[in-house]
C-alpha cells in the first residue's frame, strides 16, 4: 500500500511539474492539447471537437432550403466509390448541380444536420468577408497596408505588409505551419488562449509579396483587420453578411481561444455539409446569390486568379485570395480545403459544386494538391453525369 501511495505521489508531482514547466516556457497550450487529444484517445484535432472550446453561435435566421433536383434520391454510389470515401473516413458527401441538391450521403452516425469543423475551409469565408468589406467601403482596397487597421503593423518591416499580401499567403512572416508538431504555431493557435497576440507578434522573415508561403496566422491577421474595419466581432459579421444572405438552414458555430477572447479565424467554423455548399454555389455564380451580388465581381475574379508570386521557384498557379486553384481537363476549378480533407469544390464548366467532410486526407502531390480531392472530384462528376 505504501509503495502504491509513493508511486501515486511521484506521478502527481511529475505531472504538476510538467504542467508548470509548460506554462513557464510559454507552451501552456500543450496542457489543453493533451487533454483533448492523447488523454481521450485522439492523435490530433478532430471534426467533432466543437464542445471542447468556447464558441459563439451564428444563427440561421432566414433559412432557404436547397432546391432538390429531379435525380435526388435516385442516385447511388457505386460500391468502389463508397469504399474510396469510407477508406478515408468520410462522414458526408453532398453534390449540387444546376443550383439544386442532387445527392447526399452520410456515414459513421453523421447526417444532414451534423456540424463539422471546417478547419481551413474557414479561410475562404474570411476571404469572402474581405470582399464584402471592400464593397461596404470599410476597406478601401487590397493594396492598403495592414497597419491602417492594426497598430502592431504600423512600423518596421510590418509596415510593408498589405492586405493582398495577407490574402495571398505572402506576408513574409515566420509562422510555423504544422498539423503534427505540438510546438508549432498552429498548435498554439488551436489549443492556446491568445491567438491574436500569437498572430500579430510573428517575426518578419522575408520580403512580403514575393513568395507563396501558406501560414494560418495570415488568416487570423485578416480577420483582425476585418473586425477593426467594421468595429464588430467576426460572428456578427458572418451572420449578417454571409449566413443570412445565403439562406443557411442550420446554426453554425465559430470557436474561440477563450470565452472572452478572440475567434480562431484560421479554422474552427462548424457547419453542415449543406450549408458549406452555399459558399461554393455563390462562387459558382460569380459571387452572386439568387441574383444579388454578395461579393464584388472584380474581387471574386481576383480571388480565384493565381496570385503573382513565386511558389517553390516557379510561378504560383495554385492559390488566389484564400482559395485553392487547380485544373480538370484543362479547365479551371477552385476549392476550399481543410486539415482532414474538408472540401468545398467548384467546377464552373459543369455547373457543379460538392462538399466532402471527413476525418482523413492524403498528402499533397507535386502540384501542391491532396490527391484525394481528385478522387472526390471524379466521383462527383460521375454522379452528376448520370440521368438518374
Amino acid at each position: 500500500m505504501r509503495i502504491l501511495k509513493k508511486i501515486l505521489i511521484w506521478t502527481v508531482s511529475i505531472l504538476a511539474l510538467l504542467i508548470a514547466l509548460a506554462y513557464l516556457t510559454g507552451n501552456g497550450h500543450l496542457v489543453r492539447g493533451m487533454r483533448y487529444t492523447y488523454l481521450i484517445g485522439r492523435g490530433s484535432p478532430e471534426i467533432d471537437d466543437r464542445d471542447f472550446f468556447p464558441y459563439n453561435t451564428i444563427a440561421a435566421t432566414a433559412p432557404q432550403p436547397w432546391p432538390v433536383g429531379s435525380r435526388y434520391g435516385k442516385l447511388a454510389l457505386k460500391p468502389e466509390q463508397e469504399k474510396e470515401l469510407k477508406d478515408l473516413y468520410s462522414v458526408g458527401f453532398a453534390v449540387i448541380q444546376n443550383d439544386s441538391l442532387i445527392f447526399e450521403q452520410y456515414w459513421n452516425g453523421w447526417d444532414a444536420d451534423s456540424v463539422s469543423n471546417s478547419f481551413s475551409v474557414a479561410k475562404s469565408y474570411v476571404s469572402v468577408l474581405t470582399g464584402i468589406a471592400i464593397q461596404d467601403g470599410v476597406i478601401k482596397s487590397v493594396q492598403q497596408p495592414v497597419g491602417d487597421y492594426l497598430p502592431e503593423f504600423k512600423d518596421g518591416c510590418y509596415a510593408k505588409i498589405t492586405i493582398e499580401n495577407v490574402l495571398t499567403m505572402a506576408t513574409g512572416l515566420d509562422w510555423s505551419e504544422s498539423g503534427a508538431n505540438p510546438f508549432s504555431d498552429n498548435a498554439k493557435g488551436y489549443y492556446g488562449t491568445n491567438v491574436r497576440e500569437l498572430s500579430l507578434s510573428q517575426p518578419c522573415r522575408d520580403e512580403p509579396g514575393k513568395e507563396f508561403d501558406y501560414i494560418s496566422g495570415g488568416t487570423q491577421i485578416m480577420a483582425e483587420v476585418i473586425e477593426a474595419a467594421y468595429k464588430r466581432p467576426l460572428d456578427e459579421l458572418v451572420r449578417e453578411k454571409i449566413w443570412t444572405p445565403l439562406g443557411c438552414e442550420h446554426d453554425a458555430y465559430w470557436g474561440k481561444d477563450r470565452a472572452d477572447g478572440d475567434f480562431k479565424a484560421f479554422c474552427c467554423l462548424y457547419a453542415t455539409a449543406r450549408d458549406f455548399g452555399r459558399i461554393g454555389q455563390m462562387y459558382l455564380d460569380s459571387g452572386m446569390w439568387h441574383g444579388k451580388q454578395i461579393v464584388p465581381r472584380d474581387y471574386w475574379q481576383a480571388s480565384i486568379t493565381p496570385a503573382k508570386l513565386l511558389d517553390k521557384g516557379k510561378p504560383n498557379e495554385r492559390y488566389g485570395y484564400f482559395w485553392w486553384l487547380a485544373e480538370i481537363d484543362g479547365k479551371p476549378i477552385h476549392y476550399c480545403r481543410g486539415f482532414h480533407g474538408e472540401y468545398v469544390v467548384v467546377i464552373p464548366h459543369e455547373r457543379l459544386v460538392f462538399v466532402r467532410t471527413g476525418m482523413k486526407r492524403e498528402e499533397v502531390n507535386a502540384e501542391g494538391h491532396p490527391q484525394d480531392v481528385f478522387q472526390w472530384i471524379a466521383i462527383a462528376r460521375e454522379l452528376a453525369s448520370r440521368k438518374g
